[in-house]
């Protein structure tokens, strides 16, 4: 017969088993990255994410997890290379069901630097790609403001066709606004890749961000209430710097 003490150990290790494993309603991870038809298995060549088992969000903007979403103490998932003007996807476990935008950075590597040898600090980041709320009456007018991202189990970025050639990291995010009418409950989720990008251009991205650095906690694009017809979708203030073409 099992003692008490057995069983109790038995039931903890599964207990915590089972909430690390266990995914909150809504919530969701970038794990795979996806290239010319071919998705890679999860978190090769994208940084292993701290949430990666319990996908939980991130709220504090001054947080240098929101740099790539991960704690600092991953193994190298490996670089992939790219052209310029590629296009690269990311899957979404989990899919994208709360409001928010959908951003896109890149961050180059330093001379004499790799992708995997990159830390991401310091004012190195640029946006390559944001999106709005677009207005919609169907299927009903509490659908007023959706995103055009909304329900997407896989999301696309193409590298910019006139980035210069080198090593860098693309970082995907998605900020949900479902309970941001209370400052601070902004949720943030995404994760970096890894890429060596070639045959690249001349252009010179601008300007440059940070993360932490990048989002105040007050600002109109992170605070606000999603539910009531707050704004005209091209007034919405996207978090973050402007978007940097070629």
């Amino acid at each position: 017969m099992l003692s008490v003490i057995t069983l109790a150990v038995a039931f903890a290790t599964l207990f915590s088993t089972t909430i690390a494993h266990c995914k909150p309603p809504n919530s969701h991870t970038f794990p795979n990255l996806i290239y010319k038809g071919t998705q890679y298995p999860d978190y090769t060549y994208i940084r292993r994410t701290w949430n990666y088992q319990n996908y939980y969000p991130i709220f504090d903007v001054t947080s240098p997890v929101l740099r790539c979403f991960t704690d600092g103490t991953v193994p190298n998932p490996g670089t992939l290379t790219v052209s310029a003007g590629d296009t690269v996807g990311f899957t979404v476990s989990g899919r994208i069901v709360h409001e928010g935008p959908l951003l896109f950075y890149m961050a180059r590597a330093g001379f004499r630097q790799t992708a995997a040898g990159m830390t991401g600090s310091g004012e190195v980041w640029f946006k390559i790609n944001e999106t709005r709320p677009e207005i919609t009456d169907v299927p009903a007018k509490i659908e007023l403001y959706k995103w055009p991202h909304y329900n997407a189990s896989e999301v696309y970025i193409q590298i910019p066709p006139c980035i210069p050639s080198g090593d860098y990291l693309l970082r995907v995010e998605h900020i949900a606004l479902h309970i941001a009418f209370d400052e601070g409950q902004h949720e943030f989720f995404g994760s970096c890749a890894q890429l060596r990008v070639i045959n690249g251009g001349s252009g010179v991205p601008t300007p440059y961000t940070q993360f932490p650095g990048a989002y105040q906690s007050d600002e109109p694009g992170l605070f606000l209430d999603v539910h009531r017809p707050w704004v005209l979708p091209e007034q919405y203030e996207v978090p973050g710097p402007p978007v940097w073409t070629c």
